[in-house]
Parts: C-alpha cells; sequence; structure tokens
C-alpha cells in the first residue's frame, strides 16, 4: 500500500522502479529502501535502510553510473541522496531553510519546498522544479552548489512571492509554483509551470523560457498546443516521437502533447481495456495540500453537533499586515471522505485574517477534518514572511439534537527570527 505517491524513476540495470510514497515519508521499491512511515525531522541523514527517516519526499531521479537516488525532499526543503550500493540515505544540499539561496556548496544554498527533480544528459547537475519560490535552478552534483536558471528572486532569497506568468530570460522569466520538470534527450527542460496551467520549454544554455501548451487559465479542451487548456498539470516525461506526457493533476487525466507536428499538438491519453476505479468524492483535490517541518499544527476540541460553522481568526502582530498581492488561503479535507459536506472546500483568508466553512455531518460517526492554511504577511518596507498552519477539528459521534454549533479556530502568527536556527551540512 501507497500513500499519495509524487515521484518514480527507473533503474534500467536492476530493473527496479524506485517510488517517492510521499505522504509515507518513504523512498521504495517493491520492498522499502529508506523510511519507515514517520515523518522524520534530521536535516543530516546518514542512516541505513528504514532506520533513516524521511520527510515528504516529492519526487526522485536516478544517476545510472553512481546508482545514486536523488530526491527532492519537500518537507524539509533540501536535495537529498539514496546509495543503492550500500542502503545509506542522507542529505545532499540544502541547510534546511525555506528560501531561495544559490551558492557554491551544499551548506549556502537553500531550496524552497523542491517538488520536481530531473538529470541532464551528462549527469553532471541536477535541474530543480523549486515550487515555492517558482523558479528551476541547477544543482551541482559535485559540489552541491546551485545556480538560477529562470524565475524567483534573483537578490532577496526570503523573498518567495516573485510569481506570474511572463516568458523570458532568467530571471526575467515569472513562473507560479512549478511542479514537474524533465530533461529530454535533445537538453532542453520542459516544465509543468503548475498553477499557470501551462507546459513550458528552458534552455539550459541560454536560459530562454517560451510557452508550449496552455492559454494560461484552467480547463479540459485538446487541440492546438497554445489553445488547448490544462488544470494544474503536475508531471512531465518524455516518451518517443516527439512527445511528452502530462499528469493533468485536476483534470484526472493523462494528457501528450505532440511536438512533431507543424504546429504542436495537446490530447488526451485514451486507454482501452482498463477498468475504470469506483466513483469517488467529486471534490478537487488541490495539490499543495501537505505538511512541512515548519507547519504549525493546531488541534481543537472535538465537535459532536450534526451541522455548524468552523471560523478561522487568525491574527498578525502589531506592525504586520496580511499581504494584499499574495492573498493567504486554506483548503479543507475531511477523513473519511464522506463523513462530512464542508462548504466551501478552499478559498481566500480576509486581509483581516478570518474564514467561515460551513460543515454537515453525513455520518454520525467519529471523523477529522483539517484546513489547511498559508498565510502570507509583510512588514512595511520588509520582505514578505509566511506561515505553514493546519487546524485539526475532531468529529466526534453524533449528539442527538445537539444545536449547531460555532467552534472559533484562533492562531496568533509569530513572525521568524534570525535566531530560528537549523543545522548546516556539508557536501560528500
Amino acid at each position: 500500500m501507497f500513500n499519495r505517491p509524487q515521484g518514480l524513476a527507473y533503474n534500467a540495470k536492476k530493473d527496479l522502479l524506485y517510488v517517492a510514497d510521499t505522504e509515507n515519508h518513504a523512498l521504495r521499491h517493491v520492498q522499502t529502501l529508506a523510511g519507515n512511515g514517520t515523518k522524520g525531522s534530521d536535516y543530516k541523514g546518514g542512516g541505513s535502510g528504514t532506520t533513516q527517516l524521511l520527510n515528504s519526499p516529492w519526487d526522485l531521479c536516478f544517476d545510472p553510473v553512481n546508482e545514486i537516488v536523488y530526491l527532492a525532499m519537500a518537507g524539509q526543503h533540501q536535495i537529498w541522496e539514496h546509495n543503492t550500493l550500500d542502503g545509506i540515505t542522507r542529505a545532499f544540499s540544502g541547510d534546511g531553510y525555506e528560501r531561495n539561496l544559490n551558492g557554491s556548496s551544499s551548506g549556502s544554498t537553500s531550496f524552497a519546498q523542491p517538488s520536481g527533480i530531473s538529470l541532464s544528459p551528462d549527469l553532471k547537475e541536477a535541474y530543480i522544479a523549486d515550487s515555492e519560490s517558482s523558479s528551476i535552478r541547477a544543482l551541482c552534483l559535485r559540489t552541491g552548489g546551485s545556480r538560477l536558471l529562470a524565475g524567483g528572486d534573483p537578490v532577496f532569497s526570503d523573498n518567495l512571492f516573485r510569481f506570474g506568468d511572463q516568458d523570458g530570460v532568467g530571471s526575467e522569466v515569472l513562473l507560479q509554483h512549478p511542479l514537474g520538470v524533465f530533461c529530454g534527450k535533445d537538453g532542453q527542460i520542459y516544465l509543468a509551470d503548475s498553477y499557470n496551467h501551462k507546459i513550458k520549454k528552458l534552455d539550459p544554455a541560454s536560459k530562454r523560457v517560451s510557452t508550449l501548451a496552455g492559454t494560461g487559465k484552467a480547463g479540459f479542451k485538446d487541440g492546438t498546443a497554445l489553445a488547448a487548456q490544462l488544470s494544474e498539470p503536475s508531471g512531465i516525461v518524455e516518451a518517443q516521437n516527439g512527445r511528452l506526457f502530462i499528469a493533468d493533476t485536476n483534470n484526472s487525466v493523462i494528457r501528450y502533447l505532440d511536438l512533431s507536428k507543424e504546429e504542436p499538438v495537446l490530447l488526451t491519453l485514451e486507454l482501452r481495456g482498463v477498468q475504470a476505479p469506483a466513483p469517488k468524492s467529486k471534490s478537487l483535490r488541490r495539490l499543495r495540500r501537505r505538511s512541512t517541518a515548519d507547519t504549525e499544527t493546531v488541534t481543537v476540541n472535538g465537535v459532536s453537533s450534526n451541522e455548524g460553522k468552523l471560523c478561522l481568526k487568525i491574527s498578525v502582530p502589531e506592525g504586520y499586515h496580511f499581504s494584499k498581492e499574495a492573498r493567504s488561503k486554506y483548503i479543507v479535507e475531511v477523513e473519511p471522505e464522506n463523513a462530512a459536506v464542508l462548504n466551501p472546500m478552499e478559498g481566500n483568508i480576509s486581509l483581516e485574517g478570518s474564514a467561515v466553512v460551513q460543515f454537515k455531518r453525513s455520518s454520525p460517526s467519529s471523523s477529522m477534518s483539517r484546513i489547511y492554511c498559508k498565510v502570507y504577511y509583510c512588514k512595511e518596507d520588509e520582505v514578505c514572511l509566511y506561515q505553514s498552519l493546519t487546524f485539526e477539528v475532531p468529529f466526534q459521534e453524533v449528539i442527538p439534537d445537539a444545536a449547531p454549533v460555532e467552534v472559533t479556530l484562533p492562531y496568533v502568527v509569530k513572525p521568524k527570527t534570525s535566531a530560528d536556527s537549523l543545522p548546516t551540512i556539508t557536501a560528500r
């Protein structure tokens, strides 16, 4: 059994398929290679087999020469490596701070929830989709240092708010939360620019980025590539005959982009002879619903009413304000899925720090609801900051005839300071 696996890499020599089993916090093939299902908080590693805990590995790639699996460890903003020869798993690059900092060594480099990774044809670099900084970066596999290829803020490493949709060269490029990255046989880098609903191409030599498919608006439409529509594509891989296969996540389909034609087209892959899965909840599940190492979790008292409201009440310290440009957001889920109806399932948190979610229980049995929040806040004349936050609201067994309840979910944001420290690491 897996729990939301995100990345795959194939070892042709041993005929093994490696799996980034994200919410089991493990690296696996047929048996588990590293991690045991428990989220870790180790920023150095060095353990063997399942004794080494991991934290939300989101993607991976395999170096067939040195027989090393590289992991984009999104949960703690690092790149890790697993040596398939001795079974050791350890941090390779990144100091664990969530920021967009390029340096000449692993200890002077920082990532921001890296979610995609792909090797260069000469196996000297790995290309990283650094999602939270909306940038693509090149990681040197000799030193552990990195350099910027496109997007992000090239000056202020703590600024994770420089995002948008603009083709161009290097740091003039604007991306929005790219998740998938793949280096083709031609040396070109192909991107799933998720929140722009586009597929783009990056030339690593010139650092030029151009749009290949998508209009920038979420939708489901086949046809000429630049007129076709996707919805939060998250994965991309190259096949034969000039085709790119795309995981069109929010459309729940596989698409393919045919670049061999004079005018490229985007089409939906048709699967024949495959039994459809049993229908599930039709509510859309967004990509960013995941807890990271710096997520604050707040658990409130259980609710035994059949219906009511969950009221967010988030406040920032004096001198700070909620960002107007990058709106704070929330996403809601309930486990099991059919235990309650929550409305709305996602939305913006107001500039006063509030939001209201209505709930109505579908089952009298116990269940758990969670509200995942991403809070963006700023101080005048300074770089904006963020806070990742999860509210857990247990739904206890329903008491018959209980009146509707209004549950307040309070939280006071505490700005990060220079005193907050994480261990540093060195390249191997």
